[in-house]
């Protein structure tokens, strides 16, 4: 899907607005390819573990 100008930018971090690729976007985000946490916000583990795709972007609800 292709950004639809104005300055927001559809991958992006909804916790800390970092760009993120499409395939970030696509991998670890929901099935909408939103990402609430990336790699600049949040450990590669949470990231790892389902944290980018939980609005609860602290990933505390993921520990395991």
């Amino acid at each position: 899907m292709r950004p639809t100008g104005g300055t927001t930018h559809k991958y992006r971090c909804r916790n800390c607005g970092s760009f993120v690729t499409r395939e970030f976007a696509r991998v670890f985000g929901n099935n909408d390819d939103e990402v609430f946490g990336c790699l600049d916000c949040m450990s590669a583990t949470k990231v790892k573990n389902g944290g980018a795709r939980a609005e609860d972007a602290d990933g505390s609800s993921l520990a395991r």
